[in-house]
């Protein structure tokens, strides 16, 4: 199952007085799940003893910390979590002939945890590294039986169907036209109605986060009005941290029910032609691999298709409206339209490289030319580059601005913490005007990078050639869906160049 079933969370402060509350809690549950008067005493005697016995094993007087105390039902009744990050268990539970061998402070809380066997039918205790530890409790229901459990929790969860819009609404008057601040409450329940509380932008959820962003110009928002007032979809225009001279077209979203009806096409042309400054670059967006609807969409108004990032969207996004099931992470394709087209372009990459990113290059309406001249370029003095980590991805982005005398080496050591860290993706961004981009990729790629594609502007200095790193992410090419022959052929060199 792809979530728990009944499953709830209480968090204390490290003081036995609060044992209390936290068995009532734990009562409270299994009265629902179906425990009897007796049961439920035999279950808040055993977790008010556990608690005491952890804190004062834990904690030293005084000390500030928490306690999180989970119940959760299961096939066979109920399990209660206590974690905290205090002093680490032993390497077991001791049995009761081991307990009087024990130190004192060890043998009072091997014993008091012993005898939490009277009250639970199992207790045990884990290590989980930095994430603290944990005693599981768990006590039988018997009263009900495995098929009254799976009735209750293996049902598909239910998510209503999308309301049928009333005849004739489709040819209602709609207008777009930039978001009021009376209406960020309303886009923000649009990102909820499309992506529940998936969505990678947070401030999307935030009313007064989307109000302030537009105030400061950091973020400029439009919306399509259905009728008089009916917010159905939203898309913004956010500039490019790394270069303002390129814009992001981002949190673009339609209600499940507009959707299929040209507004997002509506919304993209509008921020084009209406907001976007016009001394940009270009713009670019990011779209999704499990289907091609957005791509498309993306083509309709200009943008084509420059990169692949595999593996990038988490597993617990939900796209609200697609049933389809998702075998892997899907991965994101970065579409770019140029606003402004410069008159020449002189890109350094390795040989290997040349032939598709001149096709992407092309597609884009650029005809680059290829030095392999780096001759004359010295190491600068230290590498300058910065790393962004997105936790909620898993994702990091490392930006290599000016190549060091030791910049491989560092890149190394960066790569081997974010990995340590459970990073899972990493992308590398190399500018291509540098003559040392022609050399340098290679050795990046002896690290495990490989090709992803370009974004035009994607440094302040240049043009990104962009690498991925996969931490054992894996990749079943044929679950990528991608709409154009050109993305086709970016996945086909992909998958050519991809150590995995």
């Amino acid at each position: 199952m792809s979530i728990k079933c009944h499953f709830s969370q209480l968090i204390i402060p490290s003081d036995p007085v609060y044992a209390a509350a936290a068995s009532k809690y734990a009562t409270e549950i299994a009265g629902i799940i179906g425990f009897d008067s007796q049961d439920i005493q035999t279950i808040a005697s055993g977790l008010n003893q556990a608690i005491a016995a952890l804190i004062e094993y834990s904690f030293e007087p005084g000390e500030q910390a928490t306690l999180q105390i989970s119940c959760e039902r299961i096939p066979e009744g109920l399990k209660v979590v206590v974690k905290d990050k205090g002093l680490p268990f032993g390497e077991s539970l001791p049995e009761p002939s081991q307990i009087a061998t024990l130190p004192s402070s060890a043998a009072t809380f091997g014993a008091r945890i012993f005898q939490l066997k009277k009250y639970l039918d199992e207790v045990s205790l884990h290590n989980l590294g930095h994430d603290g530890k944990e005693i599981v409790l768990i006590k039988y229901l018997a009263s009900k039986t495995l098929a009254d459990y799976r009735a209750e929790c293996e049902l598909d969860p239910y998510e209503p169907s999308p309301p049928e819009l009333a005849a004739g609404n489709f040819e209602q008057k709609f207008m777009v036209r930039r978001m009021k601040a009376s209406e960020a409450v309303e886009v923000s329940k649009t990102v909820y109605k499309a992506y529940g509380y998936t969505y990678a932008r947070d401030y999307m959820y935030f009313p007064e986060k989307l109000i302030a962003l537009n105030e400061s110009g950091q973020v400029q928002s439009v919306v399509v009005v259905v009728g008089d007032h009916e917010i159905a979809g939203h898309c913004a225009v956010q500039y490019w941290e790394e270069n303002p001279r390129v814009a992001e077209l981002a949190a673009g979203v339609v209600k499940p029910e507009y959707r299929s009806r040209g507004y997002f096409a509506l919304l993209t042309e509008y921020l084009v032609n209406e907001v976007c400054d016009k001394a940009l670059l270009g713009i670019f967006v990011h779209t999704v691999s499990n289907h091609t609807i957005s791509q498309k969409v993306g083509h309709q108004v200009g943008l084509h298709d420059c990169a692949i990032r595999l593996g990038l969207v988490p597993p617990s996004i939900s796209f609200k409206g697609f049933s389809e099931a998702l075998r892997q992470k899907p991965s994101i394709l970065i579409q770019f339209r140029y606003l402004s087209h410069p008159s020449t372009l002189t890109l350094h990459l390795p040989d290997s490289h040349q032939a598709i990113v001149a096709a992407i290059y092309e597609n884009l309406g650029i005809a680059p030319e290829f030095s392999g001249n780096y001759a004359n370029r010295k190491l600068d003095k230290r590498s300058v580059f910065k790393i962004q980590v997105v936790a909620s991805l898993n994702f990091a982005r490392i930006l290599l601005d000016s190549y060091g005398p030791n910049t491989v080496a560092e890149i190394k050591g960066k790569l081997k913490e974010l990995c340590y860290k459970k990073i899972e993706v990493v992308n590398l961004y190399l500018n291509m005007f540098d003559p040392l981009t022609a050399v340098m990729t290679e050795e990046f790629e002896k690290l495990g990078f490989f090709f992803a594609g370009v974004m035009p502007g994607g440094l302040a200095g240049g043009d990104a050639l962009i690498l991925q790193y996969l931490n054992n992410v894996p990749i079943d090419y044929k679950e990528i869906k991608v709409a154009s022959d050109m993305a086709h052929r970016i996945l086909g060199h992909i998958k050519a160049h991809d150590p995995n």
